[in-house]
């Protein structure tokens, strides 16, 4: 809106009746004079504020690189110590190459042990191949005469338990997997309410064991990788020491990562950009530091190097022009290993070709080859090995249900809670306000 004031010495509106005989001159000059005084006021604290803005703006601006500059200086000096790091750590490597290795490297290794080894480098792949290490176990329970592999009028096969094993000779792994078997076997009887005494229980039962007792059957499996490593402590395989030092490498590299992330989101208004490259040059190089230190002892190096040529040989041998191969009777204990590293099925179709007995049933029997050709001739090791897995994903799918459905009663019941007290109080206030 603009107002218009109109001043003037002579009367020029001669012909307006609405007229007063008074004179304002004086007064309206004082106002306009204090009006046009304010109006200045006012753009002159609008420009100073302007200026002090401008003046921060510049202040922060010039604050931020500052502290960019410092931050880049600093993970410029970090990174000139990491790579004097790098240079100074050596990973431990094998004393020797091996392309091949006949031998067992540990006769008194386990599966679970064994393949501790053997995955070792990569961080998840035991787990990843739990199923199959498992049923290496079970395979070398068979060995060892603590259970036995039977037919069932279906072809499928049942594990028979063997309640007359001295279970003190049975290493920690395999007595944590004969205990479970055992449990499932008294599940199964206590369900079916069967007479003691029938110690067989098929595949599927171990399924349904898992689903109904998920809690046990998790902890039972999950514990094998916690045994394996002490077992591999305890034979100076593996140092926790070492591991540590790994693992803040790798907490470093994870802090770097998230810095450049944070960088590239709100660079300009927290952390100058220009710190987003170093941060990811230092991520990088803690990285490698890890990869440096996440090692086995130069005893553990050196007999997973041997488990991993072992496995090259059992993959290989049919193809190597080798004098003598060995007995079936040692193929009994390669066939475990190979289990566990997950080509039993490669393996067991060279076998074929260097043993042609292999296929004649009553000369496998005879010879006490059970597993091998149960293996063979019926798939035994991909059925036991599918069948752990499905048992394993069916513990995990029991646990996640039970816990989801425990969050939702958890907070249903907080909710009626909730309501329950909301709604005593309102009764309370309205049988107040009747009693006054």
């Amino acid at each position: 809106m603009v107002e218009v004031r109109i001043l003037t010495l002579e009367p020029i509106f001669t012909q307006s009746t609405n007229t007063e005989n008074i004179d304002k001159f004086e007064t309206i000059i004082k106002e306009e004079t204090k009006w046009a005084d304010d109006a200045n006021k006012e753009r002159e604290r609008i420009k100073k504020r302007q200026e002090e803005q401008e003046k921060t703006f510049k202040t922060i601006i010039i604050s931020m690189a500052v502290v960019g500059v410092g931050i880049a200086i600093f993970l410029v000096s970090k990174i000139i110590k990491y790579i004097k790091e790098i240079r100074k750590t050596k990973k431990i490597v094998p004393e020797g190459q091996i392309e091949y290795f006949r031998e067992i490297p540990n006769e008194e290794a386990t599966a679970a042990e064994a393949a501790y080894l053997y995955y070792f480098d990569k961080k998840t792949a035991f787990k990843d191949n739990l199923s199959k290490i498992v049923s290496a176990t079970i395979l070398n329970l068979g060995l060892k005469k603590a259970i036995s592999f039977e037919k069932d009028q279906k072809q499928n096969i049942d594990i028979v338990i063997n309640k007359e094993i001295d279970v003190t000779k049975l290493q920690v792994e395999e007595k944590k997997i004969y205990y479970l078997l055992t449990e499932v076997e008294k599940w199964k009887n206590k369900k079916s309410k069967t007479e003691e005494g029938i110690d067989m229980i098929s595949m599927k039962d171990i399924e349904k064991y898992a689903k109904s007792n998920d809690k046990t059957f998790l902890s039972d499996i999950d514990g094998i990788e916690v045994t394996a490593l002490s077992a591999n402590k305890m034979k100076q395989n593996y140092s926790r020491e070492q591991i540590e030092i790994a693992t803040k490498w790798e907490n470093k590299r994870t802090a770097y990562y998230v810095a450049a992330f944070v960088s590239l989101c709100f660079g300009v208004v927290i952390i100058p950009l220009f710190t987003v490259i170093p941060s990811i040059i230092c991520g990088i190089l803690c990285n490698k530091l890890a990869n440096k230190t996440r090692t086995l002892t130069q005893k553990g190096v050196n007999e997973q190097e041997k488990w991993k040529a072992l496995k090259r040989y059992m993959e290989d041998f049919s193809l190597l022009n080798e004098r003598e191969v060995p007995e079936l009777v040692l193929w009994e204990k390669y066939l475990v290993y190979a289990t566990a590293f997950g080509i039993a099925d490669k393996v067991l179709r060279q076998l074929k070709i260097k043993y042609p007995e292999l296929m004649n049933e009553s000369y496998m029997m005879s010879n006490g080859y059970m597993y091998i050709y149960l293996m063979n001739r019926y798939n035994f090791e991909r059925t036991l090995t599918t069948s752990m897995q499905k048992a394993y994903s069916a513990g995990l799918r029991e646990k996640a249900s039970r816990e989801m459905a425990s969050s939702h009663s958890s907070s249903g019941f907080r909710r009626r809670r909730r309501l329950l007290k909301w709604w005593r109080l309102r009764w309370r206030s309205e049988a107040g306000m009747g009693g006054r």
